[in-house]
């Protein structure tokens, strides 16, 4: 099993990541973060929804940029290109920039299925192996679609037991509704409803941030040009930011799925509701229901400024390994 960490005698965080890396900036900024962070054990990472293929050599390529050893590598971080098809078969949102500013990834090697299975039943029975290899100390930390992590429950429902805990950016949580009456959905839960009701009700101990939460944190311009100068990383990373403001022709500033990595990471930095359950509808829009008896619980609250500087010193730190080794 391959594993990255950036300070062999720090407390550990062993974590495996599941992503739709490739379409917003805020996957990327993710996995830096991780990178750059001493308490953690990066195992492996697995990618969701759409071309999970494409998704998987993006990844590799931005561990090259990082100079971590990745799937090509003796003992490199294993890299999974996971379930693509939503179980609630939805069509996949693609917004077409997917890879674009990472040069030819044909030459990313990703870590290829075991003979005879498809990708994504590889990646499912590669994560329920590895936290079966560890029980009670694998975290799990999906940020995209949840269509992944229900298909490695369907194979392996004894995994729910196994992770320590299972931490989910998605959802709005605080009853805000549409113009129609409806209650709010956010994209990472509405892009595969069934995976999503089969993830919040399968008895991990889950811990969930939502897009409520994470919009009260802002990223500066000033903090996207530290980043832009902190090595082939980070000018990669920045790269992916500024096509992201084109996209949506407004200036970029929520990192979502960094901040929701800091639930593990700097837990003082986010409040938690109590235990509950959850319900969640077809179109992915939820509802906790506070229960002692629960193994969910949401964030109601961030200290905004303490989680953008603590994103900032993570993925900088990250970013650095690539600028150190250019100038050994």
């Amino acid at each position: 099993m391959g594993g990255v960490s950036t300070d062999a005698g720090a407390p550990g965080r062993r974590v495996v990541l599941d992503t739709d890396l490739g379409t917003d900036v805020d996957d990327a900024l993710a996995l830096a973060l991780l990178l750059g962070s001493p308490e953690v054990e990066l195992l492996g990472v697995t990618t969701v929804y759409g071309d999970t293929d494409l998704r998987a050599r993006a990844t590799s390529r931005l561990l090259e940029l990082a100079g971590v050893p990745g799937p090509g590598a003796p003992g490199g971080l294993p890299v999974r290109a996971g379930a693509s098809a939503p179980l609630s078969g939805a069509e996949v949102w693609w917004a077409g920039h997917e890879g674009t500013l990472l040069g030819d990834l044909t030459t990313a090697t990703t870590t290829a299925p075991a003979p005879g299975s498809a990708a994504a039943d590889d990646a499912a029975d590669w994560l329920a192996a590895t936290a079966a290899a560890a029980p009670g100390a694998v975290d799990l930390l999906a940020i995209g679609p949840l269509t992944g992590v229900a298909t490695a429950l369907r194979r392996h429902p004894e995994l729910a037991r196994h992770l320590r805990s299972l931490v989910v950016m998605g959802g709005r949580w605080d009853g805000a509704l549409t113009a129609d009456g409806l209650l709010e959905d956010e994209h990472n839960l509405r892009s595969d409803a069934v995976a999503a009701a089969e993830v919040l009700t399968c008895g991990a101990q889950t811990l969930v941030v939502g897009l409520e939460v994470t919009q009260r944190v802002r990223l500066e311009a000033g903090d996207v040009e530290r980043i832009a100068a902190a090595g082939p990383l980070g000018a990669a990373l920045a790269a992916q930011v500024r096509q992201w403001w084109e996209f949506w022709d407004e200036p970029w500033g929520v990192p979502h799925d960094p901040v929701t990595a800091l639930v593990l990471l700097e837990p003082d930095v986010l409040q938690l509701g109590p235990p509950g359950r959850v319900e969640v509808d077809g179109r992915g829009a939820v509802v906790h229901v506070p229960d002692p008896a629960g193994t969910v619980r949401v964030a109601v609250g961030v200290d905004a400024q303490r989680a953008a500087e603590a994103v900032v010193r993570r993925v900088l730190a990250g970013c650095r390994r690539s600028a150190e080794q250019e100038r050994a």
